[in-house]
């Protein structure tokens, strides 16, 4: 049985703990740690690093998709019961503006949650407040194998 009120807090940015879970393409990628969370929702934070941009120097959309997975899976934990885990049966991306450099504002909200399903939906934005990119994200709520 897994307490995710304390894996979650494992993951904020200003935990002295060391993180209850841990994945390599996460920190390959630069994923950042979570700024808050409360039931239903995560938030982040990301700062523009060149090294995730495309060829134009905006912003590579398959770091928005990865980025989209991880909050929306973090966000679905917020609402999990202690026997279960997730797993994502479907993510897309819509993108809306490039961005070269600034922070990222990264919102995932769960929207819905049903016996077995989480519908998470996760917005990027930048300090304007203007949209940049929109992950919606489906994850499986089952008990470890």
């Amino acid at each position: 049985m897994t307490d995710w009120n304390k894996v979650l807090d494992s993951l904020l940015e200003d935990s002295p703990d060391e993180p209850l879970i841990t994945s390599r393409a996460h920190d390959t990628l630069g994923l950042p740690k979570l700024k808050k969370w409360e039931k239903g929702m995560v938030y982040a934070e990301w700062t523009y690093d060149e090294r995730m941009g495309n060829s134009r120097g905006e912003v590579y959309g398959g770091f928005y998709a990865a980025l989209g997975d991880t909050l929306s899976a973090l966000a679905a934990m917020t609402v999990l019961k202690p026997d279960e885990i997730v797993k994502t049966t479907d993510l897309r991306v819509s993108y809306f503006r490039p961005m070269k450099e600034g922070v990222v504002h990264a919102t995932a909200v769960v929207i819905n949650r049903s016996r077995t399903t989480v519908h998470v939906e996760v917005d990027f934005k930048n300090l304007d407040d203007k949209l940049l990119a929109k992950a919606y994200a489906t994850h499986q709520a089952v008990k470890p194998e």
